[in-house]
């Protein structure tokens, strides 16, 4: 990433122009499973047996995330179809509900531990024991902080630099947490609410973590190392099993150069979003959070400027893009920028 007028301007290198090269992945993103805890965050046991099931019997190979970080970093050739489960948040029906799904199918999955939760023992996380009994069924256990702050929330008074030092404690103590209670010590994280800067992305890289985002999309070896790897979460807001279908067979956007004007607003704006691809077949197609199908002007050498009608929404939203695969009906290349915007007054919007 570099500042170049003003712009973020991430460039990458593309060497993946069709499906079958296989230099990609999916990481599915999960939090509950279960029916009686917020619809934001949960997906039924139904469903999500359903989704195994897709994964089984559609012909996906379900790794671990060490096995596909080792591979993408190494520039080694993977099946197409390779799909990661994750979990966030360490809930206890991870443990109780799906473990024994995918043991059943024998997949096996990443949880993001926020370690204070776990070590007060609060009601409706797991406990160390529980991790633990995971860890033996080949779990791997990764950060998701100690307490699940906002990291872009910081604290009055503080300057930049001491709310870094701030947000080291956390993510070091919760990695200090995992590895003193269960030996593991991946050094990937998952941003709590999927939120995060410039500054805080360029630090964690700094710190040796890899990090993983909550905005969708297929990942390869850039995509990885860009500091918030793509993840698809998947709630009962998100749950047709078309929609599943769409996004588990995905492939990363073939992007040479983006530029884009940051990640956090305080004001009602419209952000514009520039996009070069490499050589490709199809239209690209893009959405807005809330504003439905959006405006995609295309220029010469590939080049896309996507900007909403309207301003995006306070809050979490994102501008989502699909590509559609050459020769493969059904399958899409998929990307996604997340954007963030305080109220007016400049002040938060509170979590639903």
């Amino acid at each position: 990433m570099c500042l170049v007028n003003g712009l973020l301007i991430a460039v990458h290198g593309w060497a993946e122009p069709v499906a079958n090269s296989a230099h990609h992945g999916v990481i599915l993103q999960y939090h509950h499973i279960a029916t009686d805890t917020p619809a934001s965050t949960s997906l039924s046991p139904k469903v999500f047996r359903q989704h195994l099931e897709i994964l089984k019997t559609e012909g996906y190979h379900v790794w671990g995330l060490p096995e596909l970080v080792t591979a993408l970093r190494a520039e080694q050739a993977v099946p197409d179809r390779v799909v990661v489960i994750t979990f966030d948040d360490a809930y206890d029906d991870i443990a109780t509900t799906a473990a024994p799904l995918l043991n059943e199918f024998g997949y096996p999955f990443t949880v993001f531990v926020s370690t204070d939760f776990v070590d007060r023992k609060q009601h409706g996380y797991m406990t160390w024991d529980q991790l633990r009994a995971l860890q033996a069924q080949d779990v791997t256990l990764a950060n998701h902080t100690r307490s699940h702050l906002h990291l872009l929330r910081r604290d009055e008074g503080l300057s930049d630099r001491d709310w870094l030092q701030a947000l080291r404690r956390e993510i070091d103590g919760a990695e200090q947490r995992i590895k003193a209670e269960t030996g593991q010590n991946w050094r990937y994280f998952a941003y709590p609410y999927g939120e995060a800067d410039a500054a805080i992305i360029d630090a964690l890289q700094d710190w040796g973590y890899l990090g993983f985002g909550q905005q969708s999309g297929a990942l390869d070896k850039r995509l990885l190392e860009s500091g918030m790897a793509p993840r698809f979460p998947f709630n009962e807001h998100y749950r047709e099993l078309a929609d599943f279908r769409v996004k588990a067979s995905s492939l990363p956007l073939p992007v040479v150069q983006e530029t884009f004007p940051g990640w956090v607003f305080a004001e009602a704006v419209i952000p514009e979003l520039r996009l070069q691809l490499a050589d490709h077949k199809g239209q690209l197609t893009c959405f807005a959070s809330g504003q439905g199908p959006i405006k995609v002007l295309s220029k010469p050498q590939h080049v896309y400027v996507i900007k909403a009608p309207k301003p995006v929404a306070v809050g979490r939203s994102r501008y989502n893009c699909t590509l559609p695969v050459a020769g493969e009906a059904g399958r899409f290349h998929w990307y996604s920028r997340m954007w963030i915007r305080k109220r007016d007054d400049g002040s938060w919007y509170p979590e639903p």
